[in-house]
């Protein structure tokens, strides 16, 4: 009788443990498939944030400077010292004008992809979606495999 027991014990673990490891699997590919449509795209997205940042202290360091440049010609004692200085002026608002078209565009990038960013979190909740639906399906599935419980008596 013992022996009966045993091998009904060792039925219920086998079909457990291959159940367990199919939601091993899922599981598995729900995280596989979330770093895929969500975590890659959303870390690219920061590590592009950083850079935006850059710029944008750089486009405030050049218009600093072209206030600067504009102050001291507004300063300048001599006509002679004013038209020296408004060469500096059109230097500082050259540069000015290229860091803001590239600031410009990078802004513009970061407004496209926080669009794409709400794509990917639907992507992500049909993942888990998926994941959850399939684990729920493989628990049933084992439940009703379940091999019947032998008495000691």
């Amino acid at each position: 009788r013992s022996l009966q027991i045993c091998k009904q014990w060792y039925q219920r673990r086998v079909a457990i443990t291959a159940g367990e490891n199919r939601i091993g699997e899922s599981e598995h590919k729900m995280i596989k498939n979330a770093y895929i449509k969500f975590v890659k795209p959303f870390m690219e997205a920061a590590a592009k944030e950083g850079a935006i940042n850059s710029e944008r202290r750089t486009l405030t360091a050049l218009r600093l400077d072209l206030d600067a440049a504009k102050n001291r010609v507004r300063n300048a004692k001599t006509a002679e010292e004013m038209k020296d200085l408004e060469g500096f002026v059109d230097e500082a608002q050259k540069k000015f004008d290229e860091q803001y078209e590239i600031t410009r565009e990078m802004l513009e990038d970061r407004d496209v992809k926080n669009a794409e960013m709400v794509v990917h979190v639907e992507d992500l909740a049909k993942v888990q979606v998926e994941y959850f639906k399939a684990a729920h399906e493989l628990a049933v599935e084992m439940e009703k495999k379940k091999v019947p419980t032998a008495t000691l008596r």
